[in-house]
């Protein structure tokens, strides 16, 4: 779920959840966050992306949803993002 851009989070530290990016677990303890701090986690989990990668979320039967770095979303155990350089030219993020 997203919120409202901009919106004050208090964070609670809950029970470890761990997401997909790219296929490679990434583990949190907060369940609101960014997709700046998605990446940012990643990244500091050794997931090769960069920070101006743009990011997605994974629904199966769905197209990617676009999650900007400034968007807020709950994140729920087992949920996929992709993340793609911006120059990718591959096919991206519906490949």
């Amino acid at each position: 779920m997203h919120e409202e851009k901009g919106a004050v989070q208090e964070q609670h530290p809950v029970r470890e959840i761990t997401v997909t990016v790219n296929g490679r677990k990434v583990e949190f303890r907060v369940r609101k966050v960014s997709g700046a701090e998605i990446k940012s986690t990643a990244i500091a989990q050794d997931v090769p992306i960069q920070e101006d990668f743009n990011l997605f979320e994974k629904v199966p039967g769905h197209p990617l949803k676009p999650i900007g770095d400034t968007d807020i979303v709950e994140l729920h155990e087992g949920e996929e993002f992709r993340a793609v350089a911006p120059d990718d030219n591959s096919g991206g993020p519906h490949a």
